[in-house]
């Protein structure tokens, strides 16, 4: 019996190659289906477009890996953004465009690790929307920051806030609905600056009924607010890991290790080793790995800010009293 193929996408740049080689990686070993994964090069090198074509090589699932270029677009190119962002992360809308010849296709940023079968998000059923997303509430973000993104971005208090990391699209909708250019001509008249780019643009000028919202699983990011008090109820369905929060390519592994080990931030620790398993199985990676300082400092807030917070509390209640 033939396998199904499944068609995702990517978009980066040069410094996310190696990121994206561990997230493809991660994909093909759990699922079953055949993969086709299609690149939007927003400025990869000579070196790195060769080791993006040798993934068809690393995993048998894999059948194709093609590259393609966007046109770019000037207004995009002088967008204000953060130091973590560029005019890249506008591209994904562009999927359809670089892309005609899919009808049906995932988008993936690169800080993601698959550890479940992507089959299930593919399988999805759109009900006639162009996309689907999952929201920012589904990714456990209390009402304080849903309440000041509101209040910031100004966009209907109705509107779900959705986290653009991944996209399950259907291209000809996608198209039909000029999602690329409301957002575009969003950017053009923007008057505040995005904290989150494409995604805030994406979420001001949508409706509200355009995309389908889905299970977190498909994006679950483990250091947002209230992830761990859910993990539990939801550690065996997990699919796409996204290190939207913290990135494990910036800490120390060692230090991680040895917390891990020592059964120190258990969560913590089983959710940034989960990126440094796959990157270690592929081999060749080497993104940045910061010092222990850095790392110590990181498991500093989750250990003895929270107890320093809890006494600090229970002094002002003695005192009160």
């Amino acid at each position: 019996m033939k396998r199904e193929t499944i068609n995702i996408t990517f978009v980066f740049d040069d410094k996310f190659s190696d990121l994206f080689r561990v997230a493809a990686y991660s994909i093909a070993q759990n699922t079953k289906a055949n993969l086709a994964i299609y690149v939007v090069d927003c400025g990869i090198s000579e070196i790195n477009r060769g080791k993006v074509l040798q993934m068809q090589e690393k995993c048998e699932n894999i059948l194709s890996v093609k590259i393609g270029m966007p046109k770019r677009v000037d207004v995009l190119e002088n967008f204000p953004t953060e130091a973590r962002f560029n005019s890249v992360v506008f591209y994904r809308l562009a999927i359809p465009k670089v892309f005609p010849e899919l009808s049906r296709v995932i988008y993936l940023d690169c800080d993601i690790v698959a550890v479940g079968d992507i089959s299930e998000l593919w399988n999805e059923d759109l009900n006639g929307r162009p996309f689907g997303a999952v929201e920012e509430d589904g990714n456990f973000s209390d009402e304080k920051i849903r309440a000041n993104k509101l209040a910031y971005l100004k966009f209907p208090e109705e509107n779900r806030y959705y986290n653009s990391g991944v996209l399950l699209i259907d291209s000809k909708k996608f198209e039909e609905s000029q999602i690329f250019e409301r957002v575009i001509d969003q950017v053009k008249q923007t008057k505040i600056f995005f904290p989150c780019p494409e995604q805030d643009a994406m979420n001001i000028c949508l409706r509200n009924d355009e995309h389908l919202p889905l299970h977190p699983k498909y994006n679950f990011i483990p250091f947002a607010s209230l992830s761990k008090k859910c993990f539990s109820s939801i550690e065996k369905n997990i699919v796409l890991i996204e290190y939207a929060c913290v990135k494990p390519w910036e800490m120390n592994r060692t230090t991680v290790k040895l917390f891990h080990c020592l059964g120190i931030c258990h969560y913590s620790t089983f959710m940034l080793l989960k990126f440094w398993h796959y990157a270690d199985q592929l081999g060749d990676v080497n993104p940045s790995n910061k010092n222990p300082l850095s790392t110590l400092n990181f498991f500093y807030k989750r250990l003895f800010q929270p107890v320093g917070r809890f006494f600090s509390k229970a002094t002002k209640s003695c005192t009160c009293k």
